[in-house]
């Protein structure tokens, strides 16, 4: 996958549910598994929205901001130009900017990210490279509405859905637009409008005498329509009064004969209802009752004839309780007594294998010599401690051996690193680490200081530059107040003015003069105020920037002043650290990188030889511990030879007391132990269970003694006891079965005698219910009654019909029956009715036919007049053609400029069919077989205009719509990755992203694609979503990296079937 884009790494910082969730991808193929609303479609909208942008509010992924905190995250991939990073989180507004990042955490250009996707759009991504089963059914929709062909050409434009659409909507828009016989069309409906026009131009002339024809043609019309209304409404009162009459003729004619039928017929409203079916009813139920009451006494009968065969007296049941007792105890013993032969055999020969297997053991006692000895848990338990302590005992011997060996060669390798260390440490130099250590932080001190004192040195510099040029800056004095004189001035001029007037003309003149001097003295008194305070504002600012620009001198000439300060400390501290750091005050920067790198290698040398001393003092430690270990092991397998000893020469002395031969070892010794306890306890148990037979034979004979005597006196033939016990229990199990019989029929017998009272109460209710019938019938048998039950109903319906058809009648024709009849006399009868009846029908439509035509022509006339009285038409037509010649323009330029973009596109799709379809199809057809697991062989497009896509079996061919939807889906995935690795193959390859896109395989199929998608993995990385167990199966079984979503365990599977990854559950706020 080397050139592949791949995705390394998922970090969620908010999106959906998810939030401080990191998921890890692998190259090859990943699942991502978990139950429904686990997370699988959000992290596929996650990779979406993180590669191509989170779509705006109120789309389908707004519902995937979270509740609080941030809305977004990263994604870590992999492409050929190198790793890099993306991060997208959007603000308030809904708007996330995308950052691309270097591995070390810079900001990239953005179009690094466009290069490593192939530059393919958002629909590009989402319809062929991250998909699920909708978006695997949208080329199935494509397929239905344009045609395979169609969608080939978008499949094969590496997902260029909108060309089929964009062709769809030309062809739309160039057939709303014209079509050769069609009428719907506006441009056809335009040219079809502009003849007519024209046509009406040619037809229109000057008509002067035409008019008043007309005029007088209107007059005449008016008064033949009106006299067409007034005869058509009286045909139709008519015709609808005589329809009604002939409507009722049939139902007069049948209600005359049901009344002739009712009036032979006797007088029965009074006859019960339903007389017959209940006269059946009452003689059926009085049958019934009897045949029960007579099958009862018939049953109680045999009953009785039954419990005096069961009451019988016998010897077996005068002697029930004793036979019983002696049975009980016989069975009980039963096993036990046919057992009795073979337990008896069975102890002789174990008496028998015991006494052999005494004889192999190699001990000279017998048996009772051998239930002497004492074997006890206390000897055995002092046996066995012996035998531990010897095994201790050597164990602990052959530990200090192998102890004192390996000390022997720990001290050895010790001593020639001791050694190696030295031939080191002779040739470092003797140096002070802690003094170097000390001077290359003085130098790193002094290189910061250097540093610090130019950026002082260039802030004071700028500083006295700010100075001078504040100093220089000199703002003038503001100019002095502005005079009274001009105020002074007016007001005289306007008094000797005033006192002129008033001496000339009078007081009357010196008042209007005075109040003119007025009005010239008070505007020149309120601008002189508003020029001093002017003046006054003017001196005050000038004041206050005055004081700002000393306060701002003394700042500036403080802050000179403290960097003139620092900078005098920096020097002396500066030279300080220089000669601690042992280099001069002018040394160059050259020089103090010289300096540091030997500092550099000294502080290196004086570490190691530290080092050297610590590495050499632990090993002397070790060496000396080696020692003490040596003669530790060597002192533990002295004290473990003499204690050998001691504990072997107690053992013979155990074993000469028990007879045991003294040259055993400790094991030997225990077995024969075991074995002799071992014979022991059996000759114990066999002695116990002799006794036990014993006791058991005697028991066992006197329950078969008992069971004999009870068996002769009841009565039953003698013989072995087994077969008496079978006649005993036979004997007794009759007894009991004919009780339990006796029982049950007394119970039954009891049943029948009450149901033959109920019965003979029922016979009589029965017969008395049909007496009761028969006379409110008036019968008295029931052939009679029958009789009159048929009449009964016969005339019932006779009457129910009359009253329908007096109904009908009255609906009919609004009257009563009598109107009706004398109607129908007054016509004639009726054949007159029904010839004049047909007359009116005839005319009824002539008039109608005759009136509308009346209304056309008046109707056409009028119109006519009024088009001429206004005389404006011509104009109208004229304007109307010029206007519709335009639209006829206008559209035919449209519907060429459609045609042209057509042909255009259809010219460029069968030169793309022809240069690069046939590779996809090959692709495709490769990939469709082995998702059909070879079923179908090929997939092509035949030669013809439509040039539909087939498939083929070997047999036959299919078109893509005969087939079943889940073999269609499996058809559309394969051209997909066709498209995928054509694309990889030119363009390079993207990540392949299904979710749950196999539903509808079956186990095989589903095999097949995971197959085909393992192979893919080779070259793309794969990210599958499922929720399903046994899919998850079949990608263990292609060595799929198997995520869990929603868990909280972290486990890896066995190489080669599949890794699975258990991760925390990705919820940072409740469940999802």
């Amino acid at each position: 996958m080397s050139g592949a884009l791949r995705i390394d790494v998922l970090k969620v910082h908010g999106f959906g549910h998810f939030s401080g969730y990191e998921l890890e991808l692998g190259p090859g193929l990943n699942l991502l598994y978990g139950p429904n609303e686990a997370g699988k479609s959000t992290l596929l909208a996650f990779i979406r929205g993180m590669l191509f942008g989170f779509e705006k509010r109120g789309r389908s992924e707004s519902r995937y901001e979270p509740e609080a905190g941030p809305h977004g995250g990263e994604l870590w991939m992999r492409s050929g130009a190198g790793p890099l990073g993306v991060r997208r989180v959007a603000d308030r507004k809904g708007k996330a900017a995308v950052t691309v990042l270097s591995p070390e955490g810079h900001e990239l250009l953005a179009s690094r990210l466009d290069e490593a996707l192939a530059h393919v759009s958002r629909e590009l991504f989402c319809e062929v490279f991250a998909f699920s089963l909708d978006e695997l059914s949208s080329f199935e929709q494509l397929v239905e509405e344009d045609g395979v062909s169609r969608a080939l050409f978008a499949a094969g434009l590496r997902g260029a859905r909108r060309l089929p659409e964009v062709e769809k909507n030309l062809e739309k828009r160039a057939g709303e637009l014209f079509k050769v016989s069609g009428k719907n069309p506006e441009l056809n409906q335009v040219l079809r409008q502009l003849e007519e026009v024209r046509g009406k131009l040619d037809a229109l002339k000057d008509r002067p005498e035409e008019y008043f024809k007309e005029r007088e043609r209107l007059a005449s019309l008016g008064r033949q329509q009106e006299e067409a209304v007034a005869r058509q409404e009286q045909i139709s009162r008519e015709l609808g009064r005589l329809s009604r009459l002939e409507a009722a003729l049939g139902d007069l004619g049948e209600l005359a004969r049901l009344r002739a039928e009712l009036a032979v017929l006797p007088e029965l409203s009074s006859f019960p209802p339903g007389g017959a079916a209940r006269l059946e009813e009452l003689l059926q139920r009085r049958t019934e009752a009897r045949a029960q009451q007579a099958r009862v006494e018939e049953l109680l009968s045999t009953a009785g004839a039954e419990l005096a065969r069961l009451s019988s007296a016998s010897a077996v049941r005068e002697r029930e309780e004793a036979l019983r007792l002696a049975l009980g105890a016989f069975t009980a013993r039963a096993e036990l007594l046919r057992a009795l032969p073979g337990r008896r055999a069975a102890l002789e020969a174990r008496r028998h294998e015991v006494e052999q297997s005494l004889g192999g053991l190699g001990l000279e006692v017998d048996a009772a010599g051998l239930l002497a000895l004492e074997l006890g848990a206390a000897a055995r338990g002092t046996l066995e401690s012996l035998a531990d302590r010897l095994a201790k005992a050597e164990a602990e011997r052959r530990e200090a051996e192998v102890a004192f060996g390996r000390a022997r060669v720990e001290r050895e390798r010790i001593e020639a690193s001791l050694a190696r260390l030295q031939a080191e440490r002779t040739k470092l130099p003797d140096v002070s680490a802690a003094e170097l250590r000390q001077r290359q932080a003085a130098l790193s001190r002094s290189r910061l200081l250097r540093v610090e004192r130019e950026q002082l040195a260039a802030q004071r510099a700028e500083l006295q530059q700010r100075l001078q040029a504040l100093r220089a800056q000199a703002e003038p004095e503001p100019g002095a107040a502005p005079a009274p004189w001009l105020v002074l001035m007016g007001a005289g001029v306007a008094v000797v003015w005033v006192g002129a007037l008033a001496l000339q003309g009078g007081a009357k003149e010196g008042a209007m003069a005075l109040l003119g001097a007025l009005l010239l003295i008070v505007p020149l008194v309120l601008g002189y105020v508003r020029s001093v305070r002017s003046h006054q504002r003017t001196v005050e600012a000038h004041a206050v920037r005055q004081r700002q620009r000393a306060q701002e001198l003394t700042r500036m000439q403080s802050a000179l002043d403290s960097l003139s300060g620092r900078l005098l400390g920096l020097e002396r501290e500066l030279s300080a650290a220089m000669s601690e750091a042992g280099v001069t005050a002018e040394a160059s920067t050259a020089g103090l990188a010289g300096a540091e790198a030997a500092l550099a290698e000294a502080l290196r040398q004086a570490e190691r030889v530290e080092h050297l001393g610590r590495e050499r003092e632990a090993r002397e430690a070790e060496r000396d511990g080696v020692v003490r270990e040596a003669q530790a092991a060597e002192l533990a397998g002295q004290r473990a030879d003499a204690r050998g000893r001691t504990l072997r020469a107690e053992l013979a002395g155990l074993l000469e007391a028990r007879g045991f031969p003294v040259e055993l070892s400790p094991q030997r010794a225990l077995a024969l132990w075991r074995d002799a306890a071992e014979q022991r306890q059996r000759l114990a148990d066999l002695g116990a269970d002799e006794r036990a037979l014993a006791a058991d034979e005697a028991t066992c004979d006197a329950a078969v003694f008992r069971l004999l005597e009870e068996a002769r006196a009841a009565g039953l033939p003698t013989g072995p006891v087994e077969v008496v016990a079978a006649r005993v229990a036979s004997a007794l199990e009759e007894l009991k079965a004919r009780e339990v019989e006796a029982r049950a029929l007394r119970a039954r017998a009891d049943e029948w005698a009450g149901d033959r009272a109920r019965f003979a109460r029922l016979r009589e209710a029965e017969e008395q219910a049909l007496a009761a019938l028969l006379a409110r019938g008036g019968c008295t048998t029931e052939e009679l009654f029958r009789e009159r039950a048929r009449q009964a109903e016969h005339f019932e319906a006779l009457t129910r019909r009359v009253r329908e058809l007096t109904w009908r009648i009255e609906a009919a024709t609004g009257q009563e029956e009598p109107a009706v009849r004398e109607a129908i006399l007054a016509a004639g009868g009726e054949e007159p009715l029904k010839e004049k009846l047909g007359q009116l029908r005839m005319q009824e439509p002539a008039c109608a036919e005759h009136l509308k035509r009346l209304h056309t022509e008046y109707g056409s006339t009028r119109s006519q007049l009024e088009r001429w009285e206004t005389d404006e038409a011509l104009a109208a037509l004229r304007i109307q053609e010029e206007r519709l010649r335009a639209r006829a323009a206008e559209l035919a330029t449209r519907y060429a400029r459609d045609r042209l973009a057509l042909a255009l596109l259809s010219r460029a799709r069968r030169r793309f069919e022809e240069e690069q379809q046939p590779r996809v199809i090959q692709l495709a057809s490769e990939h469709f077989a082995a998702l059909t697991a070879g079923r179908y062989r090929r997939v092509f497009l035949p030669a013809g205009g439509k040039r539909e896509l087939r498939v083929s079996d070997a047999r036959r061919d299919w078109s893509a719509e005969q087939l079943s939807r889940g073999t269609r889906e499996q058809l559309y995935l394969a051209f997909r990755l066709a498209v995928i690795q054509d694309f990889g193959e030119t363009r390079g390859a993207l990540p392949l992203i299904v979710d749950d896109i196999l539903v509808n395989f079956d186990l095989e199929r589903t095999r097949g694609a995971l197959k085909l998608l393992s192979r893919l993995s080779e070259h793309h990385q794969v990210i599958a979503f499922t929720c399903h167990p046994w899919m998850r199966e079949c990608f263990e079984v292609e060595g799929a990296r198997v995520v869990e979503l929603g868990s909280t365990k972290e486990e890896t599977t066995v190489p080669g079937m599949g890794t699975v990854v258990k991760l925390p559950s990705p919820l940072g706020r409740g469940t999802g």
